[in-house]
């Protein structure tokens, strides 16, 4: 009797298994690799030492920490979103401004019971910072300590979207550092061009210059189609197989749970009069 109910309970364990299966979604886990892109030919001698002088040194974060920083920006969101991003993750992918600027927000009964309480208003569409929180939610940039390559993976049902979506944020945070820094290059030099019209000593207009040929080469460093921060050893792709549900994990853990409480079940029956 006790092995005719333990397989009967497996059989029962095999049937739900089956059935939690077929009613899960599949994720997919897409990544890409990154490694420090090559540095651009060293400035012009004194150069350095100028921009040193000034307090131009460089940024002390290494090219994953500030690509991690630019990747969750607004600033990154923002750019996204106007190049219709937004629409094609929490619309239905329409191009046109006017719409992409009015997505209404599906708010769910909870959200609006906890907002009428507390007296607060919720949002009535989405915004850039929406698409922020979804790509801080949904790429995990990765780095090992001493390790050259950064990995960048996220977990998706959509292997097509995703792909394409994270070589989008690869490719326009890498852009926006470097416009940010071309930005910032040209403002220096339009201070420097100002202070340098004003000097009267030769040691200090002789600095400024310097600067300025320092920004000017960051520059024609900056604006071209090369990869500033990280460059692509391996682009993004998916996964041959889903990382979840973990369909050996759901049949093992079924059947465990059923067999011990067919014999929980066999325990009690045999020895309910002394446990009673």
């Amino acid at each position: 009797v006790f092995v005719k109910r333990s397989l009967y309970a497996l059989g029962a364990s095999l049937l739900l298994s089956c059935f939690i299966v077929q009613i899960s979604t599949p994720f997919f886990s897409v990544s890409s690799t990154l490694r420090e892109a090559e540095t651009a030919a060293s400035a012009p001698m004194g150069i350095d030492a100028a921009s040193a002088f000034f307090g131009a040194s460089g940024d002390k974060s290494g090219p994953g920490e500030e690509f991690r920083s630019n990747m969750n920006s607004y600033f990154l969101a923002q750019r996204m979103w106007n190049k219709g991003w937004g629409s094609r993750i929490f619309g239905n992918g329409d191009l046109n401004e006017e719409y992409f600027n009015k997505i209404p927000k599906r708010q769910t009964i909870s959200d609006r019971v906890s907002a009428f309480i507390s007296g607060y208003k919720l949002y009535d569409y989405y915004s850039a910072n929406d698409l922020q929180a979804y790509i801080k939610g949904s790429i995990v940039v990765r780095k090992r300590v001493y390790d050259e390559n950064v990995t960048i993976i996220t977990k998706t049902q959509s292997k097509d979207f995703a792909i394409e979506f994270m070589n989008a944020v690869i490719l326009e945070t890498d852009q926006y550092a470097k416009e940010r820094l071309i930005l910032k290059s040209n403002e220096i030099i339009k201070a420097t061009y100002s202070q340098l019209a004003v000097s009267k000593n030769s040691m200090i207009a002789s600095a400024l210059a310097s600067t300025i040929n320092s920004e000017y080469f960051k520059i024609a460093n900056l604006d071209n189609d090369l990869p500033h921060l990280l460059d692509v050893i391996d682009p993004p792709h998916s996964s041959e197989y889903p990382v979840a549900p973990k369909v050996s994990a759901i049949f093992l853990s079924s059947a465990i749970i059923f067999l011990f409480a067919s014999i929980l079940f066999s325990f009690i029956q045999k020895n309910k009069e002394d446990l009673w």
